[in-house]
């Protein structure tokens, strides 16, 4: 009887499981539009860094308000260039289902005279529209303590 009940309940995890999408490896090659995100802000190019936004998407840097569209996020990327000399990502998930994915990953900032400026982690949403992926929306945030 054991064997039985057992048997079913395997067999219905099973069917549930079944039913439940499968989220997808990720399709979307966010480590490489990572990678050309760095190498762009890196370069001084923000054009190039907006230009993996969509046209109406939002950033949320830390303790700042939400920006939205290409010239917020260009005017955000511009006001921190000068603190934030180098930026280094580091992709540590991200999968996709259909049109739709997320990342998460780490960054570390450092200053033009190599100084570490500030570390973190971020989160995104990303979407596929007419074939390209784009973010969506972004968030970063500090692992360092506010100062006092």
């Amino acid at each position: 009887m054991k064997r039985i009940i057992c048997w079913g309940l395997v067999m219905m995890l099973g069917a549930t499981l079944a039913t439940v999408p499968a989220v997808a490896a990720d399709k979307s090659d966010l480590a490489a539009r990572a990678a050309t995100w760095e190498k762009e802000y890196n370069a001084g190019n923000l054009a190039g860094v907006v230009a993996l936004y969509a046209a109406d998407a939002c950033r949320m840097p830390p303790n700042q308000d939400a920006v939205h569209g290409s010239d917020g996020i260009l005017a955000q990327l511009k006001a921190g260039k000068d603190r934030a000399a180098k930026v280094k990502i580091v992709v540590t998930s991200a999968e996709t289902s259909g049109d739709l994915g997320y990342g998460t990953g780490t960054y570390e900032i450092t200053g033009a005279d190599g100084s570490h400026v500030d570390h973190g982690k971020w989160m995104l949403v990303e979407k596929k529209s007419n074939g390209t992926w784009k973010t969506e929306c972004d968030i970063f945030n500090s692992n360092m303590p506010l100062p006092r």
